[in-house]
């Protein structure tokens, strides 16, 4: 098996250079160990760091759950954007795929699956368009892996969605912020989502909402060293 060389930031997030079609990685493990969904996702952790220009600190999360733990994403980063990553590899099925790529598209700023070969023509008319698509391919020198198409910007994000991922010490704090007021005790966080949604500018709640994930403590998150985005 081989390990891969980049994930590359450009052909992922941005648009700033050209990445060939595919990439053969140099040598890792055994030539021919095989490609598990394991060893797809300590690649994408690998090289998730080249996936992100942002201002602000990026973590990366795994596991995390969205649309009130219907669905689990398997990697998420927090940045200047929230970016999910969804891993399917060859002993995985895409059954669940529709019900995800439901939950993904209402929070996450942008999304990525990263798909094994063998999948991908079943995994590829299950997810929007605007979804980022990564196969990886068994090649002659081991692993490779190929940019089907780029991420592109959610075009119908779900700012309540987003929101729903705080927890309720994280929505009575932003509601202080940015109301300048006090949430009542009884009042659901769905009512809270909704007043703010009513009162608040769309992008300051989605800024707002991932100063608030990147700055909680009691997950397991990992920092990213990323390159700083000019301002």
């Amino acid at each position: 098996m081989t390990s891969p060389k980049s994930i590359a930031s450009d052909a992922m997030m941005t648009s700033h250079s050209c990445y060939p079609a595919s990439h053969n990685a140099p040598q890792q493990k055994g030539q021919h160990e095989e490609i598990t969904e394991q060893f797809l996702r300590d690649f994408a952790k690998t090289e998730v760091h080249r996936l992100v220009r942002s201002r602000n600190p990026a973590m990366l999360v795994e596991e995390m759950g969205v649309c009130l733990g219907k669905a689990r994403v398997d990697l998420a980063v927090i940045a200047d954007r929230l970016i999910g990553i969804e891993i399917k590899g060859p002993k995985d099925d895409v059954s669940r795929l529709p019900h995800q790529a439901l939950a993904y598209s209402k929070c996450f700023d942008r999304v990525i699956l990263l798909v094994d070969e063998s999948l991908v023509d079943k995994a590829r008319p299950l997810i929007p368009t605007w979804w980022g698509l990564v196969v990886a391919m068994h090649g002659d020198g081991g692993f490779e892996y190929r940019f089907e198409r780029r991420p592109r910007p959610n075009p119908d994000l779900d700012i309540e969605a987003l929101l729903s991922l705080l927890w309720r010490e994280e929505i009575d704090a932003l509601t202080q912020e940015l109301l300048g007021t006090t949430t009542k005790p009884r009042a659901t966080k769905r009512a809270i989502r909704t007043e703010l949604c009513k009162q608040i500018d769309v992008e300051a709640l989605r800024h707002a909402s991932l100063n608030k994930l990147r700055d909680r403590s009691d997950w397991r998150t990992v920092p990213i060293h990323t390159e700083r985005a000019v301002a």
